[in-house]
């Protein structure tokens, strides 16, 4: 068998028209056809890089959350130790993790033509994707980076997950090519990330509660924002998450309803689900009712973070059959 390497020579010498389209023919010409084709040809399932591909994204499942955790630790001296070599490319950590992981998850929608939520591998690296991703454009707006520390934490610890739990290639199924997989998906998944920046807004809000409620200016203290705004955080990210949540929810009762009829009422995880919007929604409305304050929000929404935790792994891995990731 001829190595890929003298084979696109051999192609780019001749002149012929190589197996790649697009990208391939001008990079081509440009003289780095080889980077190129590297890059955008996943997808080619029979072609002669197909096994070298493989083999890149499983590097990129390992060298993902090492890419996260020095980003974290990039924050993490900003935070604790005022830093200011580190604040100044935390920032910078942050914009490579996002690029690299979105050429990841593209490679992955070409690759296997769906969107790539179709394993619990996939989902958890979508959600650390996402919860990085706004981040980043808050931070952008606000100039403020007292949270990043935390946030890009929770992505870490979700890219971890979704490291652990990969290797088994998604199923061909035709229901992950139908429209309302990916309009479900993506509701869902604003939801959860809204969800879990309200559990960080939330364990963040504690701290600092417990801080000035016991006269101790700790390190939280100076290093956050204030408290009110750490509250009025907390509770937008919740409306927003309990929203979409809504929505995803709704879309998928609807086209289960339609596929399997009674049948989802077994599903564990769509019980979770309902379970996880029950919570939220009982937390958003005794807080608009002044019933509860922010510290009985903020513990309601770490508890709903450990419960779409065991909701995502645990239910996926060993009791769901209807949403079935493995």
């Amino acid at each position: 068998m001829i190595p890929a390497k003298p084979r696109i020579l051999r192609w780019r010498r001749s002149g012929q028209h190589c197996p790649a389209e697009g990208f391939g023919a001008a990079a081509a010409r440009a003289g780095w056809y080889d980077l190129v084709l590297a890059v955008a040809s996943p997808w080619a399932a029979n072609g002669p890089l197909s096994l070298q591909m493989e083999n890149l994204l499983l590097a990129v499942v390992v060298l993902l959350p090492l890419a996260y955790l020095s980003t974290a630790t990039a924050y993490g001296l900003a935070f604790w130790e005022r830093s200011e070599g580190a604040e100044r490319l935390a920032p910078r950590l942050l914009l490579g993790c996002l690029v690299v992981h979105a050429g990841y998850l593209a490679t992955l929608a070409q690759r296997y033509h769906q969107l790539p939520a179709a394993t619990l591998s996939q989902l958890l690296s979508l959600m650390a994707f996402a919860v990085a991703l706004l981040y980043a454009l808050l931070e952008q707006r606000t100039g403020s980076r007292g949270t990043g520390v935390w946030v890009v934490g929770l992505a870490l610890a979700f890219q971890v997950l979704a490291s652990v739990f990969s290797g088994t290639p998604p199923e061909d199924r035709e229901l992950f090519h139908q429209p309302l997989f990916a309009l479900h998906v993506s509701l869902s998944l604003v939801g959860y990330v809204g969800l879990a920046l309200a559990a960080v807004y939330g364990f963040l809000f504690l701290g600092l509660y417990r801080e000035l409620k016991g006269d101790r200016f700790g390190r939280f203290f100076g290093r956050l924002p204030p408290l009110a705004e750490l509250e009025k955080m907390m509770l937008g990210a919740l409306t927003i998450g309990f929203l979409a949540l809504t929505a995803g929810v709704a879309v998928g009762l609807v086209w289960a309803f339609s596929l399997y009829g009674l049948a989802w009422l077994r599903d564990l995880n769509i019980l979770a689900s309902l379970a996880l919007w029950v919570l939220y929604g009982a937390a958003l409305m005794l807080r608009r009712l002044q019933r509860w304050q922010g510290r009985q929000t903020a513990v309601a929404s770490l508890t709903g973070l450990a419960l779409m935790l065991v909701s995502l792994v645990l239910f996926n891995l060993l009791f769901s059959r209807f949403h079935e990731f493995r």
